[in-house]
């Protein structure tokens, strides 16, 4: 199983409104054909030196890289546009894929 991760940044004059779009727009439609799977969304700890915003990890299971490119090209370029649209500058982001392991 891999692990879609995307942490964003959003500045203060943004941040509730970002983590209120994301719960409400973005991850319904983001799962909505049934690639991405249990999306956990976590506010960024840090040690309080970032007063310009904060960041948050959101994060998907997804069955493989294939999954995950096929559903780039149908559904998250616009998602991502329409963020851009909603946000600006206001709102930047990094993805990052792992892969899960078993520890039991």
């Amino acid at each position: 199983m891999i692990i879609y991760n995307t942490t964003y940044h959003a500045s203060l004059r943004v941040c509730d409104s970002f983590v209120e779009w994301l719960c409400t727009w973005y991850i319904p439609r983001a799962k909505a054909d049934g690639t991405l799977r249990r999306p956990q969304l976590a506010q960024v700890l840090n040690d309080g030196s970032d007063a310009d915003g904060y960041s948050y990890a959101l994060q998907f299971s997804v069955g493989s890289k294939a999954e995950l490119l096929k559903w780039h090209t149908r559904v998250g370029k616009k998602l991502h546009e329409e963020m851009t649209r909603c946000f600006g500058r206001d709102v930047v982001g990094f993805t990052t894929l792992m892969m899960e392991l078993d520890v039991e």
